[in-house]
């Protein structure tokens, strides 16, 4: 994403709900802006005099290590300064600067240990619209490409980090074709080969290492991929077939931005740019397994140790009773503002300490962040958790931090949730337990709570938070499914197949989660419009790549088309181009629009309409009858379908009312030439009145329920072909 284009790229709606949860979580945040590589302000809120406050753009330096920094400002005020795309991108192509009033400083490590997701939310979003806003064709090169990142996630994640280092290599080799893959990571005392036969004897594997350590040395000091013709000794080259072989060495990068390894592949043939990227993801991907081996050698395990411990603990006994305690230091930025910093790191010291004291072997200890740790108790009901809880807040507050000679009271806010019994995985289980520390600390600290005494509305906002980063891994990382739901005609059985395609997103063990355990978040932090793209260019590329002749079959399917996308002013112009470039027929596709965002804004709607109608595309007005004013506007709306909303279609047995309603949709969508639907159809009978009304088309469980949209395809077959005069028709098929 160049610099420049950064303002082009920022969802006001989004970004100004993420900074007002940096204030809530900050608090005294005078304003947050966002500045372009260039440090000029593009964007500046949560309120609308935000932007008085940056009058200079004092940001604009050469990038520091880390992921950023905090200076005072001429006005006395603090400015916290973080960077965007902070792992991709050398300079930042943006930083967001949050302005703290001069009286409630803290330090830059406690500001990013409290909003860093937030952070990295902003930054992957900035990413996902810039890659969706682009119609872009993947490569047979990149669909293989994206398979070996797959095949890299399904690793046995229990298996220590040599096995699976040794299988990514396998995988990597295997793919690239090339006669060496090696990974050195020198801190964690990681070296391997594939094939690991090279490193049995010893003068090659001194050679190889050798060659293998002056790469990491270059790598260090260009911190950037390397391609080269391979200038490496005949020793290490002994071993492999070809005397020149080309080499493509990929910096392993941590999360403070040290080079802390390479991943190095040498083969015969050159390597494309394609595959360099490729080689980058792999890259991360091994970060997280070093993660994954830091944490064996360290007392507490890291946040990501702490979830895999948990989910391990979960599916070796799925029935017994858990306890997740979220242990939460109070008023450590008084601490910090009364005797320093280093005050500060003593009381989180001591404070882990005290935890590590009440760890029975089997519990896990993880230092989450600053001054927040995590304390898994296995086969633990909810009174011997309270126990635990009120013992570790006994002990803290009993337990004074000598700093200086100044006595330093402490104590702690601890939130619990029960596993599995509230909390089913591991990271809902975390932010659970959040949650309720959040509540505890409200209430004026030193207390603990379970999280059934929690507010629902502050839970949802919060499961809000972290299910928009598990929906921007999703988008990033493909992580979504399509699936299909047919459209029957009750007039004409032989007619061509029509689908609705549905969007379900993946969670960590590949089991699709309906649209109500995701939507809430994405609407809330506008991310409707990356999720209709995706949906858009992933039903045409899988169309496109069909082999049954689906022009031929004349099949169309529907693709729904959100309210947050009717009104991105690029929306339109991407699916024109997106049809056009994957050669799928327009006459296939039918968009379908809430009435409810027909309402919200009528010209908009309209204008959507007729250019997708002139492109050759079908319309069709979702959840017809919802919008209260429906009859007085449809007139101006000419769409091909109109979809009758289940509320009135799913009582119409006994509720005359509905059915009147019904009775009068379907009256007026004939005079206007619209095809009706009729939608969550869920019984024989009522299909029979659906039949008696007229209506032209049914969905719902009772003709199909939502199949994977790929086996969908699969199924359709090839197209009906002419019969002979004396030859009976083939029954089409049912699927």
């Amino acid at each position: 994403m160049r610099a420049r284009k950064i303002a082009k790229y920022l969802d006001t709606g989004s970004i100004t709900l993420f900074a007002r949860q940096i204030v809530d979580v900050l608090g005294n945040v005078l304003s947050v802006a966002i500045h372009d590589g260039a440090g000029q302000l593009v964007w500046a809120g949560p309120d609308s005099n935000a932007a008085d406050f940056w009058t200079v753009s004092p940001f604009l330096r050469e990038r520091l290590p880390g992921p950023g920094f905090c200076e005072r400002l001429s006005n006395k005020n603090y400015v916290y300064v973080f960077y965007l795309d902070g792992e991709n991108s050398d300079p930042a192509i943006g930083t967001v600067s949050i302005q703290i009033d001069a009286s409630n400083p803290m330090s830059f490590e406690f500001a990013h240990a409290e909003i860093g997701p937030i952070i990295n939310c902003i930054d992957r979003q900035l990413a996902i619209n810039a890659e969706l806003s682009s119609v872009r064709r993947m490569t047979a090169e990149g669909r293989k490409g994206l398979k070996l990142l797959v095949q890299m996630d399904e690793l046995d994640a229990s298996a220590g980090p040599h096995d699976i280092l040794r299988s990514v290599l396998q995988l990597a080799a295997d793919h690239f074709k090339v006669e060496l893959a090696a990974v050195v990571l020198p801190n964690l005392g990681i070296q391997e080969t594939c094939p690991a036969h090279l490193l049995e004897d010893e003068a090659t594997s001194k050679a190889v290492m050798t060659t293998l350590g002056s790469l990491i040395s270059t790598a260090k000091m260009h911190r950037k991929a390397l391609l080269s013709d391979a200038n490496i000794t005949t020793k290490v080259v002994a071993g492999l077939q070809h005397s020149h072989p080309k080499v493509l060495c990929s910096p392993i990068i941590n999360a403070r931005d040290d080079v802390i390894g390479v991943f190095v592949l040498m083969g015969p043939a050159r390597f494309s740019r394609e595959q360099v990227r490729l080689a980058r993801a792999i890259c991360a991907k091994i970060r997280t397994l070093t993660r994954t081996a830091d944490q064996l050698s360290s007392e507490h395990y890291s946040r990501h140790g702490l979830l895999g411990y948990i989910d391990n603990t979960l599916q070796r006994n799925p029935e017994q009773s858990h306890a997740l305690l979220y242990v939460d230091v109070d008023k450590l930025h008084v601490v910090n503002d009364n005797y320093g910093h280093m005050a500060g790191d003593e009381v989180i010291r001591r404070v882990s300490e005290l935890i590590d004291e009440h760890a029975n072997s089997g519990d896990a200890v993880s230092h989450l962040s600053g001054d927040r740790f995590g304390l898994f108790v296995r086969g633990c009901e909810e009174n011997s958790a309270i126990e635990k809880a009120e013992r570790i807040l006994e002990v803290v507050a009993g337990d004074d931090v000598e700093y200086e000679g100044v006595a330093i009271e402490i104590s702690v806010s601890i939130g619990i949730v029960l596993i599995p019994d509230v909390a089913s995985s591991s990271s809902a289980a975390l932010n659970t337990a959040e949650i309720a520390a959040r509540s505890a600390k409200d209430r004026g600290g030193h207390r603990y709570v379970v999280f059934r005494d929690v507010d629902a509305s502050i839970a949802q906002r919060r499961s809000d938070l972290d299910q928009v980063s598990h929906l921007q891994y999703a988008l990033i990382q493909n992580r979504f499914v399509l699936h299909a739901q047919p459209i029957v005609s009750l007039s004409d059985e032989n007619g061509p197949d029509r689908y609705e395609i549905l969007v379900r997103m993946l969670d960590d063990n590949d089991h699709a989660l309906p649209p109500a355990k995701f939507m809430s978040a994405a609407e809330r932090y506008q991310m409707m419009s990356a999720i209709d793209r995706w949906v858009i260019k992933n039903t045409l590329d899988q169309l496109a790549a069909a082999d049954n002749m689906l022009e031929v079959n004349l099949a169309r399917f529907s693709i729904n088309v959100s309210a947050q996308s009717l009104a991105d002013d690029d929306f339109l112009n991407f699916i024109e181009e997106s049809i056009v470039e994957s050669g799928i027929s327009p006459d296939s596709i039918c968009f379908e629009i809430t009435e409810t965002a027909v309402v919200r804004n009528l010209e908009r709607a309209q204008r959507f309409i007729r250019r997708l109608r002139k492109l050759g595309c079908r319309l069709a007005l979702d959840d017809f009858g919802t919008g209260y004013c429906s009859f007085a506007y449809l007139k101006d709306l000419p769409v091909h379908y109109v979809k009758i909303d289940g509320v009135f279609v799913r009582d119409v047995l006994e509720n005359p009312l509905s059915e009147a309603i019904i009775t009068s949709m379907t009256e007026i969508a004939k005079v206007l030439q619209a095809a009706t639907v009729a939608e969550h159809v869920e019984n024989d009978l009522v299909i029979q009145r659906m039949r008696d009304h007229g209506i032209d088309f049914i969905q719902g469980f009772a003709v199909g329920r939502p199949k994977l949209f790929e086996e969908v395809l699969q199924n359709m077959g090839p197209p009906t072909m002419l019969e002979g005069p004396d030859q009976p028709r083939r029954e089409k098929d049912a699927g």
